[in-house]
């Protein structure tokens, strides 16, 4: 569908316009062939004539003699396609009388910007204008049968020949039955060219004009023609001329008459272009066919008949797209259809009807090819889920049968502490073994997906295809960026969880680190209409020793989340500290935003991997990865992340870190004085180069241990056994038992879990039942 809504969507921009105009000019030339319309005949004024009378415009003694020479034969009309405002002697008083004397010449002007008065001796009825309209390609398809001046409506050249010839046949000119602003001659209506007609978007046309579609007589010889020096000599058959629509215009190069249009010339075809004079005598010959011979006058269906047509097709290359497995098969069958399409679209089009053609093979070949290829990678993909789900499953019934094995030997190991430990180190073996697999298995995944967005880039810097193609470029890179982030946390999570994220200590400019992020994010935050505050505590000294790019990593994470769920107010981030003692400083940043909030109820699961609040999943973005990431490097770098929210008031995550002050500043940057304060409220460690280097001290103990005896005795007992027995199901289900406002005990309860170390778990439970005693 979403295929079916981009050819929509295109076509009523106008994209498909141009490909539309085209395909009619080539349904339009390979017309069969018709016969000549022996009731028009054309008078060129060649460049023979013009050399042979040595002057242009052609003088007026000359011009009067073809005319009275005409009119001696009995034409039904004369139409003077030639501008004779001004006089052009010799012979204009001569000319005056010969258009005096005819009462059955028309002649021209230009009623459009700029317009060109016509021969003042001919009266209003007998003048018709030959101003053209032209497509954006400069190709004339159109032509204008009348249009509302400031001196009345007015009618055309060709549509005041084809009345004046259709009289004698007591055919009159009326105003449309199905379209009443729309002309008619009998029963024949002249369909008007609406701004959506057929392949049209939004044709542009002044209010009061009507037009219709030139549909080209298809043949060598379409009209029979006549130079100006032939009637001059008078070598014209008379019978050519008697009761019929004569036309005298010029037919050479040298004077700027001529046009693009889907036909060719009768006079000059080996010429690209159709003289003007040309292009009035189709006009003409048209209108006569249709009323006397009822050939067909080009319509458009109505603009839901038409999309009703594209999506029809659509839906059939969806069908090939979703049914059709083999590939060759599918082309057959999308070939056979696009020919199908092809051929209903001619056959309307020689019977009348002028239907969309591009956007129905696009619809059907872009849902059939790209559902195809979507199809062939979405099976791809869910075979390779299936074998990361078999492989996950294997893990689990290993981790199972571990955990069963370690039950049913409990008793034994009791009296051992050394094969005690002899399991742990298994237990630990196997949960390096996983995070090593999902590590691998990420790399797996990375290498044909940067191929991917590498062919993606190059094929985005191809000039030649076609801007639809640069958008279905742009989505697969798009897709495969956000993939690729998500391996990107998995990786992270991957070497945290094997302990192989390290910390980097060198020496930064903290000034320089923020200066990153504010440009990293100033200007989208703007651009959102939000505010974006940044406050540093005057004191923090600027030049400092730590990893840099993991505070940059998590300050990006809290920062690029505070954008994603914040629609108005403002983003701050506050730069302070919260202990220094000698040459370390615990850094604390804070970012604040105005946004959505997070409810109480789900704080808990911010800090679990792949777990998503309600306003996460809404938002259909991110992995779930980043806060535990995050949060695992804040402890990384021996500090953590606390969060303070409210649903619909917004949050608060606070972010701190450990850092030492450089003693040989890196730039000539003034340091901020940092007061002393008491080592007593300072933490003690300096720098954390692993996950298991902090060591579990009294006072996390005592933290635990006051934390667990808010939680009732009966949970507690049953929590020891767990841990005593090794029943990691069964402690998993009570550590969800705990409260969200103890989020702390919980996050460091389920860290030994996961890690097996239920006999610390069984320690902690001990000293707190033991405390309750005494």
């Amino acid at each position: 569908m979403l295929f079916l809504g981009l050819i929509t969507a295109s076509r009523l921009a106008g994209a498909f316009q141009p490909l539309e105009w085209k395909a009619l000019d080539a349904f339009l030339r390979s017309h069969p062939q018709e016969p000549t319309d022996e009731r028009i005949l054309l008078v060129s004024i060649n460049e023979e004539t013009i050399q042979s009378i040595g002057t242009y415009p052609i003088p007026d003694r000359p011009l009067a003699k073809v005319l009275r020479t005409l009119h001696s034969h009995e034409p039904q009309v004369i139409g003077l396609d030639l501008f004779r405002d001004l006089p052009v002697e010799p012979g204009h008083d001569e000319l005056q009388a010969t258009l005096q004397d005819i009462p059955n010449i028309i002649g021209i002007n230009k009623v459009l910007i700029p317009p060109l008065p016509a021969t003042h001796t001919l009266p209003p009825e007998k003048i018709g204008f030959v101003d053209a309209i032209y497509d954006q390609d400069g190709w004339q398809r159109r032509m204008i049968l009348g249009t509302q001046t400031e001196e009345g409506f007015r009618f055309s050249l060709a549509l005041l020949l084809a009345q004046s010839y259709l009289e004698q046949e007591q055919i009159f000119l009326e105003n449309g039955q199905q379209d009443p602003d729309a002309m008619r001659f009998g029963n024949a209506e002249l369909h008007r060219v609406h701004p959506n007609f057929g392949g049209y978007v939004n044709a542009g046309a002044e209010p009061g004009m009507v037009q219709t579609l030139l549909n080209f007589r298809q043949s060598d010889r379409p009209f029979r023609v006549v130079t100006f020096q032939d009637v001059l000599a008078g070598n014209v058959n008379p019978d050519w001329v008697r009761d019929r629509i004569v036309l005298i215009g010029v037919t050479t190069p040298s004077i700027k008459d001529y046009t693009n249009a889907a036909t060719q010339s009768v006079i000059s075809p080996e010429l690209d272009f159709v003289y003007g004079v040309e292009i009035q005598a189709h006009a003409v010959s048209q209108i006569i066919s249709a009323v006397l011979e009822q050939r067909p006058l080009l319509r458009s269906w109505s603009d839901p008949e038409e999309y009703l047509w594209i999506i029809g097709w659509g839906l059939v290359g969806i069908a090939f797209a979703g049914y059709i497995r083999q590939p060759l098969h599918g082309l057959l069958w999308v070939s056979l259809s696009t020919v199908t399409i092809t051929g209903i679209s001619y056959i309307m089009l020689l019977t009348g009807w002028w239907i969309p053609w591009v956007p129905a093979v696009a619809s059907l070949l872009l849902n059939s090819a790209g559902l195809a290829a979507f199809y062939q990678y979405d099976r791809v993909i869910q075979t390779k889920i299936k074998a990361q789900q078999q492989t996950v499953a294997i893990l689990e019934n290993a981790k199972s049968d571990l955990e069963v094995t370690v039950a049913e030997r409990t008793a034994e190991l009791r009296q051992s502490n050394v094969e005690l430990n002899q399991a742990k180190e298994v237990s630990e073996a196997a949960s390096r073994a996983k995070s090593n697999f999902l590590a691998h298995m990420s790399h797996e995944l990375k290498t044909p997906l940067n191929a991917i967005l590498g062919f993606s880039q190059l094929v985005a810097k191809d000039t030649n295809i076609s801007e639809m193609s640069q958008k279905r470029v742009q989505m697969i890179s798009q897709s495969g960026e956000h993939l690729l982030e998500l391996i990107n946390d998995i990786l992270s999570m991957a070497k945290l969880e094997s302990n192989k994220q390290i910390l980097h200590q060198a020496p930064f400019a903290l000034d320089d680190l923020i200066t990153t992020i504010e440009s990293l994010f100033r200007l989208r935050i703007e651009q959102k209409g939000l505010q974006f505050l940044i406050k540093i505590a005057p004191t923090i000294p600027n030049e400092l020793m730590g990893d840099a790019s993991k505070l940059r990593q998590v300050l990006i994470n809290l920062l690029g989340n505070a954008l994603k769920f914040t629609q108005t107010g403002h983003i701050a981030l506050h730069v302070a500290y919260t202990a220094h003692q000698q040459d370390v400083l615990s850094l604390q940043f804070e970012i604040k935003d105005t946004g959505e909030g997070i409810s109480e109820s789900e704080l808990h699961k911010l800090f679990i991997p792949f777990e998503q609040t309600k306003s996460g999943e809404n938002s259909k973005i991110g992995t779930g990865l980043g806060l535990p990431i995050s949060q695992q490097l804040a402890q990384l770098m021996g500090g953590d992340i606390q969060v303070i929210s409210q649903r619909g008031q917004g949050s608060t995550f606070t972010f701190t870190a450990q850092v030492l002050i450089s003693l040989s500043p890196q730039s000539g940057k003034t340091e901020r004085s940092v007061p002393s304060t008491d080592a007593d409220q300072q933490p003690n460690d300096t720098t954390l180069v692993g996950k298991d280097t902090t060591p579990l001290n009294g006072t996390r103990n005592n933290t635990i241990v006051t934390a667990l005896a808010t939680m009732p005795p009966d949970w507690l007992t049953k929590l020891h056994q767990a841990a005593q027995r090794l029943n990691g199901k069964q402690v998993n289900v009570l550590l969800k038992d705990i409260p969200p406002s103890q989020i702390s005990l919980t996050k460091q309860l389920m860290a030994f879990a996961k890690d097996y170390e239920y006999t610390k778990i069984a320690e902690l439970v001990d000293m707190c039942l033991l405390k309750q005693d005494d």
